[in-house]
């Protein structure tokens, strides 16, 4: 293995939850009372794109320029106070010793602004990638492969770390070995079913990702991070 490529929500900073609570008060507001819980679930690693779809398909909730205007304010607002980066990571982060890329579903604004203020942004320097730069949202391949072009280095050779089913099917895609981040039963559940090749590790804690990066030899030698 020669890289590291990061999803973003819910590996590099705990956004989603956070997201979820801006969407449950704008829709309310607009008078679509969805709770937070739900929408973390429903919207997990999907593009904004994507999320609106949902929200048509399945509560007949069309979005309007004011409604979405709304929503960037109240997640604005709301992202300062509530914003931390996961337990941990930026230890992971500060250990490789090879390239690494971060390859987001998420809107690349919100992205930059969420990995300066947790800290984050320029262990990546330039490899900082969202979807909306390469035209297919995840489960497509295309932010995966755009970031392994970019590091130089070929797809199978890149180690993705994700917390969604759709970042693990892109990566998968993708031809790239993926560690599904807090879902180790849902990543025996897809190995089992996925016609992909690309091996398929899983981790409850950032500590289990430390101890993968150690074992495939990507870290610094050092003491297990937790």
């Amino acid at each position: 293995m020669k890289a590291v490529i990061f999803d973003c929500d819910g590996v590099l900073v705990d956004s989603e939850p956070v997201y979820a609570e801006a969407f449950s008060r704008t829709l309310a507001a607009y008078g679509c009372a969805l709770p937070s819980a739900l929408l973390a679930q429903a919207l997990q690693g999907k593009s904004m794109a994507d999320c609106y779809r949902w929200l048509a398909t399945h509560w007949e909730f069309t979005v309007t320029s004011s409604f979405e205007s709304d929503l960037f304010s109240c997640t604005d607002a709301l992202i300062p106070e509530q914003l931390k980066a996961i337990s941990d990571v930026n230890v992971i982060v500060e250990a490789l010793e090879c390239p690494i890329a971060v390859a987001s579903n998420g809107v690349r604004r919100s992205v930059l602004n969420n990995l300066q203020l947790c800290r984050l942004r320029d262990y990546f320097g330039p490899h900082i990638y969202t979807a909306a730069e390469v035209g297919r949202a995840k489960p497509a391949p295309d932010v995966y492969l755009h970031a392994a072009a970019q590091l130089g280095v070929p797809a199978h050779d890149c180690l993705v770390i994700e917390d969604s089913a759709l970042g693990v099917v892109a990566a998968q895609a993708a031809g790239m070995p993926v560690c599904w981040f807090g879902a180790a039963a849902k990543a025996e559940k897809l190995q089992q079913t996925s016609a992909a090749s690309a091996q398929l590790y899983s981790a409850q804690t950032m500590a289990e990702v430390w101890q993968l990066l150690a074992a495939l030899e990507l870290l610094e030698a050092r003491e297990p991070c937790c």
